[in-house]
Parts: C-alpha cells; sequence; structure tokens
C-alpha cells in the first residue's frame, strides 16, 4: 500500500474512533432527565463547567408546575414566549425573543409557554437540581 493511502486510512479510521466517542451532535435534543415525562422539554448543548448551561425547548401550552432551584438560574428566549409567575410575590413576567430573566435561589415559580419556546438555560452550579413544590400551590 503506497504511503500515502496508508495514511489516509490510519486519518479516516482515526477520526472515525473519535466520532464514535465524541459528545452528541450540537443540534441533538434529549428529554430533561429532571423533568417528569408529562412535561414534555428538550435540552441540548448542555456545558457543566464551570456551570450549568444548556438550550431547552418547549411546546405552546406547557406549564412547567411549581418549582425552585436551590441556586440562581437564568432564562434568556431565543425564540418565542414564555411567562414566568413568581408564586411568592404575586407577579408575572412575560420574557420574549431576546429578553432575559434572572431567577433568585429557592424562589418557587412556575413557568408558562405561551408559544413554542426555545431558550438558553444556565444556573450557578454544575448539576440540574430541581424542586418540584406542587404542595404548596
Amino acid at each position: 500500500m503506497p504511503a500515502s493511502t496508508a495514511t489516509a486510512t490510519a486519518t479516516a479510521t482515526a477520526t472515525a474512533t473519535a466520532n464514535a466517542s465524541a459528545p452528541l451532535s450540537k443540534s441533538h435534543y434529549t428529554a430533561i432527565p429532571s423533568f417528569p415525562a408529562c412535561l414534555g422539554g428538550e435540552w441540548k448543548n448542555m456545558v457543566k463547567k464551570p456551570y450549568l448551561k444548556a438550550t431547552m425547548r418547549f411546546t405552546i401550552g406547557t406549564v412547567l408546575p411549581p418549582h425552585h432551584f436551590p441556586s440562581v438560574s437564568r432564562i434568556e428566549v431565543i425564540s418565542g414566549s414564555i411567562q414566568v409567575n413568581d408564586l411568592q410575590n404575586g407577579e408575572a413576567y412575560l420574557i420574549g425573543p431576546g429578553q432575559d430573566c434572572m431567577i433568585p435561589a429557592l424562589l418557587v415559580h412556575e413557568v408558562q409557554c405561551i408559544e413554542n419556546v426555545e431558550f438558553e438555560f444556565a444556573m450557578n452550579r454544575d448539576d440540574m437540581v430541581i424542586y418540584w413544590d406542587l404542595e404548596e400551590r
């Protein structure tokens, strides 16, 4: 086998091996493990260090029931719109494309998807921890 063919074959084999162990494509959405399946949500582009960051999407009409996070989180809407209901203070915030919302640690809130929505979610920790507050409704 000529050297150039052997090099090309070795390179192709190395690339195939690297691709087999590479993480999923950045365009691939998967179910959010901390969310009940009935809520539907999906996420992608998960980064854990130095803090959790992912793109999430939900369909129109989805309501994420009362919940809170143990640390500060941030939502930045990419497309669609959501309403974040602060259940502790009785306030609601409509967030559309290009807008963001910081959610303080421990704040019990719910999210209503006004349209099909895609947003970037970031949490001030390296893993997804969510507490569902269904009994507080």
